[in-house]
Parts: structure tokens; sequence; C-alpha cells
């Protein structure tokens, strides 16, 4: 466990401030908070952290980081202030990591950032000590906070970068540079921010391949068709994808009888198994095996590793009950991940039926009504009967009835938990997707 002292920590901050006290945790959720933690009064869309002083003080927090214009009582704690309290929570982060660097990997994409993340930690965790940002902690405050408090003295750091508005991704690779930096793929995710479409996407997410300190960039072959991601940065930068996917490549996966091989530089591996088929999560293993060879990994050992990759909860996580396969893909959802996921399912045993659970894709701002008719005509293609909830999901399922199959929207999710547990019987395939919001995997539970 990291520990500052509460002077170093103010040290950082430009705060003359001399307490030997050592600092247990450093924590923006005052839920968290316990006995010598650092409460970060981060000021939110919904909440301020101020608000909840008192509290963390009642927990046991001996300080706060606060706002320069924040005039209250300091309940006992000693109270750090400064202009911007997540510039400051993201400079501690930067100071911490320079003063124990590693070498680290850098995931960003619109889709499949957590699942390549896992796969690549999976894959280095078998010759390095590998550290990883848990779950989805990529945001402009919870990967300082990882930085803080849960990174040690491990060899390799992996982590995930997300991005909702531009700029975002240069911030978080000037707290944390990375020595190897990945884009996924590039879709309308978070489109509400960049109303110039997927090239400004791209732009943003290109941001990732801009430090000095990154060596090579590695993207999957959609992303290397914007030329917003191939003028990025002045690192080294090389291709992966599926044989079957047009454009060069450096890393090629090919599928065939006797299982998978990679292709490096016109050179095909020996055959090897995955514990899954999908074509996306497919790719995701295919970076994870180009960053384990980037850092020195043989093939040998990448391919032992590969019938051990675990998927991520609520990443097309297949689940079976009663006879009834579900996918639980319920973390998130836009264009690209929405058709993959479609494409990707599992023929229903016997007379079964395939049924889609299909949430809203949120975030989409102008492409928000175009976006949900494509789903609709995709989803025609690969669904026998649609099941839908939230805002401009409505318009999937009025394209189904349009064409006469069952398509039917809710209002509430109980209401749709009720109404799969009525439909769904042995032999069916019920896919479960929407944007995270919806928490559509309540209907698992």
């Amino acid at each position: 466990m990291n520990q500052y002292s509460l002077s170093v920590l103010a040290k950082w901050l430009n705060i003359p401030i001399f307490d030997s006290r050592l600092i247990h945790r450093i924590e923006q959720d005052s839920r968290k908070v316990g006995p010598n933690d650092l409460f970060i009064a981060l000021k939110g869309e919904r909440s301020d952290g101020h608000a909840y002083l008192r509290e963390v003080a009642q927990q046991g927090a001996c300080a706060a980081v606060v706002s320069k214009d924040y005039q209250g009582e300091d309940f006992g704690m000693v109270l750090l202030p400064v202009e911007d309290v997540l510039l400051a929570v993201q400079k501690m982060a930067a100071c911490a990591y320079a003063k124990n660097p590693k070498k680290v990997i850098a995931v960003t994409g619109s889709v499949g950032k957590t699942t390549t993340k896992e796969f690549i930690a999976q894959l280095l965790s078998s010759a390095f000590t590998t550290a990883k940002t848990p779950g989805n902690m990529n945001s402009q405050i919870s990967l300082p906070l990882f930085i803080l408090n849960d990174l040690h003295d491990e060899e390799i750091c992996v982590v995930e970068m997300g991005m909702s508005e531009p700029g975002n991704i240069s911030q978080l690779i000037s707290v944390i540079p990375p020595d190897i930096a990945v884009i996924t793929k590039i879709a309308l995710a978070h489109a509400a921010y960049f109303p110039e479409g997927l090239p400004a996407i791209a732009r943003g997410k290109g941001e990732i391949f801009g430090h000095p300190n990154t060596k090579v960039g590695l993207m999957n072959v959609q992303v290397a068709a914007f030329q917003e991601i191939l003028e990025s940065g002045s690192c080294r930068k090389a291709v992966y994808g599926l044989e079957e996917d047009a454009g060069e490549k450096d890393f090629v996966l090919r599928r065939g009888e006797k299982g998978f091989q990679i292709v490096e530089g016109g050179v095909p591996t020996s055959w090897f198994t995955l514990p899954f088929t999908a074509t996306h999560l497919c790719e995701n293993f295919l970076c994870a095996a180009m960053v384990a060879r980037e850092l020195g990994m043989s093939w040998e050992m990448i391919l032992g590793c590969a019938p051990k990759m675990q998927i991520y909860p609520q990443r097309f996580q297949i689940i079976e009950r009663e006879g009834i396969t579900y996918i639980n893909d319920a973390y998130n959802a836009n264009p690209t991940s929405m058709k993959a996921a479609l494409q990707n399912l599992p023929k229903p045993e016997g007379q079964g039926k395939t049924i889609a659970v299909l949430g809203e894709m949120r975030e989409m701002g102008t492409f928000a009504e175009t976006g949900h008719q494509e789903m609709a005509e995709c989803a025609l293609q690969h669904v026998d009967h649609v099941l839908c909830l939230g805002g401009f999901a409505e318009l999937i399922a009025k394209r189904f009835q349009e064409a006469n199959k069952p398509g039917e929207y809710f209002l509430s999710i109980d209401e749709l938990k009720s109404r799969v547990q009525a439909l769904a019987q042995a032999g069916d395939v019920v896919l479960i997707k929407g944007s995270n919001s919806l928490q559509l995997w309540k209907v698992l539970e």
C-alpha cells in the first residue's frame, strides 16, 4: 500500500504545510473514506464534495483537498486549498508516478478498451510483475487515484484511458506517459461532445500517441484508415487485424479448422485455441499478443496463455441458465459494439429463438436517430424478437413491427425484466446490451 506524508502531498501542490502524518488512502467517494485518509472535495454535475466534509471528518479523514473558494469549516481536518481540485489530484498522481516510473501500456478506443486491457495484463503477468487499472477506472479522476493508491513496485503497468471530451487523453498521458499506446477501434461513442463525428473522435483518441516517451503506437486496421491517427505523434506505428479485414496489417489473426494462427511479418505461428470465437474478442486478443511481442515474450509463452483468457464481466459474457444462453454485454453500447454483438451471436438450439434486449445508445448527439435506425436494420438480420428500453431504442422496436417481427418497447427495467423471464425458453439465445446508465444487467439479477 502506498503511503505519503501529508507534508509531501502538500509540497507537490506548492502548499507550505509541515505534517508528518502518513495518509492511508486518497479518496474522492465520501462513502469509502476511512481513518487517516485524504478526501478529494471534487465538485461534479450532481454533487459537491465540499458538502461531505463534516461526514468524512467523522469517518476519520485527517485532511481534504478543497477549492480555494471554500469558506466553510475544516471540521478538525487539515485543508489543502487549490485553484482546481481535479488538476491538483492529477498533479499529485504525476509526481507520485515520477518518483516510481515503470513501463506503461495505455489502451484507448471507442470499443474494446477494457477487454483488451484485461487480455494484455493476463498475457504480461505470465512474464512480468504487472499492475492494471481495475474495471474501467479510466477517467480524469479514477486513473490518477489508481496511481496514487494502488500502483506499487510492479515492472509493468497496463492502464485504460477513457475520453468524454477533446483533450482528455492528452491530460492523462501527461500524468502517466505510455511506452506503448494502443487504439482499439473508433466509433460514435460520446458523439454528443464531438459534433464533427468520427474524424473528431479519431483526433481525440490519437492524442495517446502524442507523448515524446511513447515509442510504439499499435492500432486496429479500422483505426489506420483515419489520417488524424496516422499523423498523431512521432512514435513507430503498427497495425493489427483479422485476416478477412481489408487493409495492410503487421499482425494478422487467421482462423481455420485447427483453431487460430497469428501471422507476424509473413510468418505464421503454430495453431492454437481461444475460449471464444466472437470476432471482436479475437481482435482484442490479437492486440494483446502484439503488445506481448513488443515486450519480448515468445510465441510459445503467448500461445500457451491463449486458452486461459478470461472475458471481463458484462463484455459478451456467456451465461447459461435453465437451458437459455444469455449474452451479458450490458456494460455499454455504441453502433460499432452493438453490431459486433449482433453479428457474433451463437445459434439457438433446436427450435430456439434469438431475443435481443437492447437499450438506448446514449451520448450520440445529432447521430442518435440515424444510429438507432442503423441498429434496427442490423438487428433485423440477426434477431427474431427485440425488447427495447430507453429513448431512441423505441425506433428499433418500431422498425421490427414494420417488418412484421415482434418488437416491444418498455418504460422501466422492471417491466422489461418480467417480460424477458416470461418470454425466454430453453434453447433460446438472449443478448443483453445497452448504455451503462440503463443498468440492463439487472435483467439477470
